[in-house]
């Protein structure tokens, strides 16, 4: 049984091509291990993202942008409509603000 969170990589190969994708992955972990995600609802939503057949971007693979792309829909049931449009929206502007390699910090861009 592979033990390789990435499906295409070798027993040679970095698990996660970027950080990123590590931390999707522990977050989902974590969320399923808190009871704060089903773990068949992420499952499904998953297989429907990697048929929707996701071009990969900011230096990661398909299958990880997929992956945060089912993380995000599994847990907008749980969330009210919009807040998570607002977030998203908020971590994008802040992103954008932030100088290269500085942390992002979206405490001022978040609507009251």
């Amino acid at each position: 049984m592979p033990t390789s969170s990435n499906p295409t990589s070798t027993p040679s190969e970095p698990n996660f091509s970027a950080p990123w994708e590590a931390e999707a992955f522990a977050l989902r972990a974590h969320l399923v291990r808190t009871g704060r995600l089903d773990a068949a609802a992420f499952s499904a939503c998953l297989g429907e993202e990697m048929a929707a057949g996701h071009a990969a971007r900011d230096g990661g693979t398909a299958y990880f942008v997929a992956f945060v792309r089912a993380l995000e829909r599994a847990l907008a049931a749980d969330v009210p409509a919009g807040a998570l449009a607002s977030e998203q929206g908020a971590w994008r502007a802040a992103a954008a603000a932030t100088p290269h390699g500085a942390p992002i910090d979206v405490t001022g861009f978040r609507r009251k």
